[in-house]
């Protein structure tokens, strides 16, 4: 702005200096200049406005920008804090993972050895059962013949006799 001040008093001074002292053929084209020099004034005025509009508008869309970084870069902290977190509970549930694995393997030796017994255990119970059945059977033939003897004896009793 001062700049402007001082070429328009530098050529308001150029002009009086040559009104004053110039004949008219001169003093023509000193009017004429500071006529193209007002023009030019005016132009440059102009040109300064827009120039000032454009710093207020830009002013404002650069203040615009900021907002709308800060607000992102909230974002982007949020969504970095959610991926700590994220990652943390994925961690997490791989350990899990790993001990839920290692239990199942452990417990798939248990039923392994478990079935193992139990199939020791039914067949011994077979073997027993077998044994059972025929010591039954055994008792049952004993009884029949016990029950064949006393049956004689019941019909005969001298034949026991001495």
């Amino acid at each position: 702005m001062a700049k402007v001040r001082r070429t328009v008093g530098f050529l308001l001074v150029l002009a009086c200096v040559f009104i004053a002292g110039c004949k008219d053929e001169e003093r023509e084209r000193a009017l004429a200049e500071a006529e193209a020099s007002r023009t030019e004034l005016a132009r440059v005025k102009t040109a300064l406005n827009r120039a000032n509009r454009e710093l207020t508008d830009l002013k404002e869309e650069l203040a615009a920008v900021k907002e709308t970084r800060n607000e992102l870069q909230a974002q982007v902290d949020q969504i970095i804090k959610q991926h700590g977190s994220v990652v943390a509970a994925a961690g997490n549930a791989e350990e899990r993972i790993r001990q839920l694995t290692a239990q199942s393997s452990d417990q798939a030796k248990s039923v392994s050895t478990l079935q193992s017994e139990l199939a020791r255990y039914k067949t011994l119970s077979e073997t027993q059962q077998a044994t059972i059945d025929e010591l039954q059977n055994t008792i049952a033939q004993l009884q029949g013949d016990a029950g064949e003897e006393l049956d004689i004896m019941a019909e005969d009793p001298n034949s026991i006799a001495p």
